[in-house]
């Protein structure tokens, strides 16, 4: 029971801390005064905590910064849905008149992704960065197999653009959500500090 409450109280805990923090950011505070004012105002979360917490919000300037790039994302996204659509409507696999057989041509993982990308949630660019670029393996097996006969250029336009969302995220991640430098006490008498990069030098 004491476990529960424990655990019951951290997760309070971490929600106060993430409702301050999109408050702070909606001030246009940059994430350094973010961080430094939480440790403040929470001064029993560990930093580390605090940090992560910060690291994967985006401030106002970068949402503005590359918006462009975001859309982009999103747009691909989007085009990859689509595909996935079409093929077996143009193939006759299914039919127009057959609307509830689309919502099984696209993973629902994919619609929860592309949802949590557009409200920019920091740490899904990573994975959706990577999973992606996994695709750039099946893509290149394509290049050296090519077979015009045999080409499927849907199957092929699909990895393209997956490649393409797996370097897009991965930007992203780099310049919205870099990890801060950990910056350790020499003595090892206080817990490690954070800075993050400063926004505004490319």
């Amino acid at each position: 029971m004491t476990g529960a409450f424990t655990d019951l109280r951290r997760a309070m805990s971490t929600k106060a801390i993430q409702r301050k923090a999109d408050e702070l950011l909606s001030f246009g505070m940059n994430k350094q005064q973010v961080f430094d004012n939480l440790l403040l105002e929470f001064p029993v979360a560990k930093p580390k905590k605090v940090a992560d917490l910060v690291r994967y919000r985006p401030t106002l300037w970068s949402r503005e910064r590359y918006r462009s790039a975001h859309l982009a994302l999103l747009a691909l996204i989007a085009a990859t849905a689509l595909l996935r659509i079409l093929g077996p409507v143009l193939q006759h696999s299914i039919h127009m008149d057959m609307p509830t057989t689309y919502l099984t041509l696209v993973p629902i993982a994919s619609l929860l992704l592309g949802y949590s990308l557009y409200r920019w949630q920091g740490q899904v660019f990573e994975w959706v960065g990577w999973g992606n670029l996994a695709g750039a393996f099946g893509l290149l097996n394509e290049i050296r197999e090519l077979d015009m006969e045999a080409l499927d250029l849907g199957g092929v336009l699909v990895k393209v653009l997956a490649v393409a969302i797996g370097a897009l995220s991965l930007y992203l991640a780099r310049k919205v959500f870099a990890k801060p430098q950990e910056v350790k006490d020499p003595l090892g008498q206080v817990p490690s500090h954070y800075l993050f990069p400063a926004e505004g030098i490319e």
